[in-house]
């Protein structure tokens, strides 16, 4: 079964909400000439994941057994004893972040993510850029999560005794690691989940072994200077809070489950609170007792096998050893599901190749974005193999670049958000405030990202994100240009909720997403816009 790029035919607002007892959205909705399609008629298999499927996707995406294991002594190196705080500030801005997602997510649903949701309040321009960076973010994870999966089972094989360095070796764990990756998201959403849950559980239980032994070791007491308020009067917490933010990238994934979910807009929106909040709750768990014993870390080995001979629990370092390893595994999963669909949702907008609106005719799977996304993960990893520099080198660098794809997509949502619910006459004190923080949380982020100026390579790396963005700046100008229908068309794959139709129906709003005359029932229109920049 194939997708069709092309629009399907238009329907008009309020004949669109006139039968709302009906049990499904319809196909489209007319808004100042304007098509909006609906994400159930793409092609994608309906109805596919409920509530618990969605929060494994996010889970599994944010990786948080693979950020237990770094996150914590990154934040130690930055901010020392104020590394609990960076994690507090961490999640208070993230969280900031899927509340203001949420506010979109009640309403409309996209297999195209953030890119969807920045382009109702921004224009079809800057939803192919948020799209985009968020793209870059996934396949940028994906080959990562690849090279960081074939790094640990390489050293869970040494420490089992079955290792070896030769190359045919390394270069068959690499096509081991990206077959499942991309097995799994190939078969279905469902079965994906299940797996990326599953296997996530069991690695964190793994971890926990280790971090209960820590609280035991140190003794039933507080260490007081950890939680000291004058940690937050010294700018190193405010810095580590960078790194705390950035182990949350993936949790939004849910967000391109749109076309797929049951009760979408009410599942989707829940588990982004869920995902951020399960997670910020295990980061802190974690990192307070790691700090404890910090002090003789040796920065060149893994931390959390020095914690647990530390601990007296050593005998569970094979078994972390392969949790983090499959984790890693789920997480190209997570990531690689994602970024599907955001090239999928592209591709049926008419912005990319058609050929990745292709939908598996047996499994309902966006099956060509999934290779691809494959095929970048494979090459990336095998370059790093065979490359010098060192294949962890490779890893770190590709991540640290992926994280500018979120962050860029992070700002333009919340900045997007307050300014759609407010042309539909949605914004309330609330959504304003709680959006205005997230947008200032992410400008510190980002500014402390540049400035002051990291050490080389770090310092051009944002560049190379930079490069990348440009090009797909001028393949949406060129689309302006020479087929400026298709780029209208771009973030038009969305499924507005019932109550939420029959809402803008009562209001006798008319045009409202793109940024067009919103027309009253007393017949008066506001200015219009120029939707796309």
């Amino acid at each position: 079964m194939t997708a069709s790029a092309e629009t399907p035919p238009t329907a008009d607002l309020a004949h669109a909400t006139a039968s709302p007892a009906a049990s499904s959205p319809p196909p489209t909705v007319s808004l100042r000439g304007r098509t909006l399609t609906s994400a159930d008629t793409t092609g994608l298999r309906r109805n596919e994941l409920g509530g618990w499927g969605v929060f494994a996707q996010g889970l599994a995406a944010a990786a948080p057994s693979v950020a237990i294991a770094v996150v914590p002594f990154a934040l130690f190196t930055a901010a020392g004893k104020g590394a609990a705080w960076a994690a507090v500030i961490g999640l208070v801005i993230v969280l900031l972040i899927a509340l203001t997602i949420g506010f979109q997510a009640r309403r409309t649903v996209s297999s195209g993510s953030l890119g969807t949701y920045t382009g109702n309040g921004l224009g079809p321009g800057f939803a192919f850029v948020a799209g985009t960076s968020l793209l870059l973010g996934y396949i940028g994870f994906a080959t990562t999560g690849a090279l960081g999966g074939v790094l640990y089972v390489d050293a869970f094989l040494f420490e089992i005794g079955w290792g070896s360095e030769a190359t045919w070796f390394k270069l068959l764990l690499v096509l081991i690691v990206v077959g499942v990756g991309v097995y799994l998201p190939l078969r279905g959403a469902t079965l994906a989940a299940r797996y990326e849950l599953a296997f996530e559980v069991l690695a964190l239980i793994a971890i926990a072994v280790i971090i209960g032994a820590s609280y035991v070791a140190y003794g039933f007491r507080i260490d007081s200077e950890q939680w000291s308020l004058s940690n937050l009067g010294n700018s190193a917490t405010f810095v580590a809070a960078v790194t705390a933010v950035g182990s949350y990238a993936g949790f939004e994934s849910v967000a391109s489950l749109g076309a797929e979910a049951r009760e979408a807009h009410r599942t989707i929106a829940r588990a982004l609170l869920r995902v951020v909040l399960i997670i910020g709750v295990l980061y802190l768990l974690a990192t307070y007792p790691q700090v404890l014993h910090f002090d003789g870390i040796d920065t060149d080995k893994a931390v959390l096998p020095q914690l647990a001979d530390e601990t007296g629990v050593s005998w569970i370092n094979t078994l972390v050893s392969a949790a983090v390893a499959i984790a890693f595994i789920v997480f190209v999963t997570a990531v690689t599901t994602s970024a599907a669909r955001t090239l999928f949702t592209f591709a049926h907008e008419g912005a990319l190749p058609r050929a990745l609106a292709r939908v598996h005719p047996r499994h309902g799977t966006p099956w060509v974005g999934i290779l691809v996304v494959g095929a970048a993960a494979l090459a990336f990893a095998v370059v790093a193999t065979f490359s010098s520099a060192g294949r962890l080198v490779f890893d770190v660098y590709g991540a640290y670049v992926a994280n500018w794809g979120f962050l860029i997509s992070y700002l333009l949502v919340v900045i997007a958000t307050p300014i759609w619910l407010y042309r539909i006459k949605a914004l309330t004190p609330a959504s304003a405030t709680v959006s205005g923080l997230a947008a200032l949380g992410l400008g510190y982020v980002i500014v402390n990202n540049v400035y002051p100026q990291p050490e080389w390579p770090f310092n051009v790396l944002p560049l190379v994100f930079g490069a990348f963005l440009a090009l797909a700046v001028g393949w949406y100008v060129y689309l302006r240009r020479a087929r400026p229908e298709v780029a209208r068309r771009i973030g038009s794959i969305q499924t507005l909720s019932v109550s939420e139709q029959e809402r803008l129906a009562d209001l006798g709003i008319v045009a409202v997403l793109d940024g067009g005359p919103a027309q009253t029932r007393s017949g008066s229109e506001e200015p219009e816009q120029d939707p796309a920049i």
